[in-house]
């Protein structure tokens, strides 16, 4: 592998013969936006993509593009020429943002913002709430699109040479320009997780999910998760009904952590079953030492070694030394992942849907702790209690009814057992419909709240305006937006 600049962007080949390829990698991500400008960066390579094919031959290729939790890639391929003609377009269009053409992308960004939702997106969700890699397993997003504005300062910080790194297959390109606009690398903050220790809790997801952070380096660690993945792959085809197939991923956190997640799907009368199933080889894997033939099978590192080397110029991840990951692989012994996986249970974290209850063990032996931002088995906090109306209550079901409290600090949806407190410096959004008002908040929930439900409804919507930062506030768009719906048990 080949290592070079161009025009202060640090470029990696591997040769080969044939038509040449091409990728631009940016490290900017969902994680890199907020809950507001949640598909900012999804616009910005839609319009950078339409601009590039306007600026070039008909011939060429089209740009393809793929946006992710931390990272946005522009691929090309073709004659070398072609490409080099597409890259150098590209970086322009980039420094040269058409913003006055986002009105005509909403489509674009409606699609990228609905198609995040999945369920490592949701087990990130679940780990770290609704920021940075958790940001994409938002369930409720009703936001304006991004303005203008906010496309061009975002391309602005985070598409620029010094957050860049192009990887290259194939011969040598001749003339290759990268005329990216200058800046700054970017300061990327990882939050850390919500929770302390092992924990279970809920999200919206059709399975079961299980997330560990562990070292960026750790060999012992690699080979644990894919142990992992085959034991439950194995005990779950063994099922009358099997369910399947059980998904891995692995997403960087920071330049030295990576988080850690197996996904799979489960039927809604299986899922207490299959948590059960995944929990105790996740539990058994940190307490007894696999087989070496497991760990035998586990010795080759499938990576490309073009992706490791755009990650480590982007986040300062480990290098793509191949040798030394080889012998890394080839020294880790059966103690070592059972030691590594061990201390990655320590804050491991296993989601599950929303209604069930779970009644497991820890690491520590111990109850699982419960981080379900719904609580079941305390008295709400003292505040102003907000009813329905007595007509509306008169003919609903008692375990239908809901009301909402508001104390000094925080607003509390309750319904007939659960509730959820919400503290207004946690609320990282307010969408407006109307009269009407959603809550954002970091855990990763939201709460709705309707006037029209409520005795005192009107004041309970002044009281909340005057309890959160306007700035956090903005109106919907009535067409696309959804109205609020009531609090339902989590």
């Amino acid at each position: 592998m080949h290592r070079s600049h161009v025009d202060g962007v640090p470029v990696h080949r591997c040769a080969e013969d044939g038509e040449l390829r091409a990728t631009l990698h940016f490290g900017a991500g969902v994680r890199d936006e907020t809950y507001r400008t949640r598909g900012v960066g999804a616009l910005v390579a839609a319009l950078a993509v339409r601009e590039t094919r306007r600026r070039t031959s008909e011939t060429a290729r089209s740009v393809g593009v793929s946006t992710g939790t931390g990272e946005t890639a522009f691929s090309v391929s073709g004659r070398p020429e072609d490409v080099v003609e597409q890259l150098a377009a590209l970086c322009v269009a980039l420094g040269e943002l058409p913003v006055d053409g986002v009105a005509d992308l909403v489509g674009a960004w409606e699609g990228a913002v609905s198609c995040l939702a999945g369920p490592a997106a949701a087990a990130l969700n679940a780990r770290y709430g609704a920021q940075a890699s958790g940001l994409d397993g938002q369930e409720r997003t009703c936001p304006w699109p991004p303005t203008a504005e906010m496309v061009s300062a975002h391309a602005a910080t985070w598409f620029t040479q010094a957050n860049a790194v192009l990887t290259l297959t194939g011969p040598e390109p001749v003339g290759l320009r990268l005329p990216l606009p200058e800046g700054d690398r970017p300061h990327r903050s990882a939050p850390r997780a919500r929770y302390p220790r092992a924990s279970w809790t809920h999200r919206s997801i059709d399975g079961v999910a299980v997330s560990v952070e562990a070292p960026a380096d750790s060999a012992a660690s690699d080979v644990a998760h894919r142990v992992f993945h085959d034991r439950v792959n194995a005990a779950l085809a063994e099922r009358p009904a099997p369910v399947g197939p059980v998904e891995t991923a692995v997403v960087p956190h920071d330049s030295r952590t990576v988080v850690r997640l197996l996904f799979t799907p489960a039927p809604a009368d299986a899922i207490e079953e299959v948590a059960a199933t995944v929990w105790s080889h996740a539990l058994r894997l940190a307490r007894i030492a696999p087989e070496q033939t497991e760990v035998d099978r586990h010795r080759r590192d499938a990576t490309p070694l073009l992706d490791i080397a755009a990650h480590a110029e982007l986040f300062g991840t480990p290098g793509p030394d191949e040798d030394g990951r080889q012998r890394a692989l080839d020294a880790v012994t059966p103690d070592d992942v059972r030691d590594a996986w061990r201390q990655a249970m320590n804050q491991a974290q296993l989601v599950v849907p929303e209604g069930l209850l779970l009644d497991l063990a820890g690491p520590d032996g111990r109850r699982l702790w419960c981080t379900s931002c719904w609580t079941w088995d305390e008295l709400p906090p003292w505040g102003e209690k907000f009813h329905e109306p007595l007509p509306r209550r008169a003919f609903r079901r008692s375990q239908e009814r809901h009301s909402t409290i508001l104390t000094r600090d925080s607003v509390v949806s309750c319904t007939l057992g659960p509730f959820h407190t919400l503290r207004f410096d946690d609320v990282i959004a307010v969408e407006r419909h109307g009269s009407e008002r959603v809550l954002i908040g970091r855990c990763g929930c939201d709460i709705g709240i309707d006037p029209a439900w409520y005795r005192g409804g009107r004041r309970l919507i002044r009281a909340l305006d005057e309890a959160i930062p306007a700035e956090l506030a903005y109106d919907c768009d009535e067409e696309r937006g959804s109205h609020v719906q009531p609090p339902s048990r989590a």
